[in-house]
């Protein structure tokens, strides 16, 4: 997610998680984790898109997503606007 969002290439993000340390806290990686090789990326991305599993991934993080009332609609009382807030698939 932080590679698509960063827009960064498999190279770079292999590199910025051996460097940045919110790559690894997201990660869940000791600060001296050597990291991984950036082809590693490449051959899991084939790996989610063999028998619909990325689609049973997402379905499945919207679930918990929904579960955890991040897809709830907003309190009256909310700070920040609605369209603010993360938008889940009904």
């Amino acid at each position: 997610m932080l590679q698509f969002l960063l827009g960064l290439s498999d190279r770079q993000a292999a590199e910025a998680v051996r460097c940045r340390i919110d790559f690894q806290y997201a990660m869940a990686m000791e600060l001296d984790d050597p990291g991984f090789h950036h082809s590693v990326l490449g051959d899991f991305r084939d790996r989610l898109a063999e028998d619909g599993r990325a689609d049973r991934l997402l379905d499945l993080a919207l679930a918990r997503l929904k579960e955890a009332a991040w897809c709830a609609r907003a309190p009256r009382s909310a700070p920040t606007p609605r369209t603010s807030w993360p938008r889940c698939v009904a």
